[in-house]
């Protein structure tokens, strides 16, 4: 066994190299990097309009997205940019689930009898 026959001191000294390139690389390989949550963000939809001040979702590329739609009636929503739809029922929730990938401002529209703005996303590179 190799690892018997290395000095107890010469490991000690290795482990702060194996996290420093773990950090390191993490950021060019994501299989290393540590899986983080996804960002989740709760959004209620009255008279076509977002009830809370929210205007915009900020994130960084590479972030794992959970928006959580809910309506007082049905509305079509689509996420520009990454070509998402999602139709959300009166009292039934309804959520938009990507990867940020592309950088950019990225507007959420409804879509039917007029199309209007109701968020940004911005997506920030890391």
């Amino acid at each position: 066994m190799l690892v018997s026959r290395v000095p107890n001191s010469v490991i000690l000294r290795l482990i702060p190299a194996a996290w420093l390139l773990a950090v390191v690389f993490g950021n060019w390989f994501p299989a290393i990097a540590q899986v983080e949550a996804p960002k989740r963000f709760d959004l209620r939809i009255e008279n076509e309009r977002v009830s809370s001040d929210l205007k915009v979702i900020r994130v960084r590329r590479g972030d794992a997205v959970e928006i959580n739609w809910s309506a007082n009636r049905r509305t079509v929503l689509h996420l520009h940019g990454y070509d998402i739809e999602a139709i959300v029922e009166a009292g039934k929730p309804q959520t938009m689930s990507f990867t940020a990938r592309a950088t950019g401002r990225f507007p959420v529209e409804t879509h039917g009898a007029r199309h209007s703005v109701l968020i940004y996303v911005e997506v920030y590179p890391r």
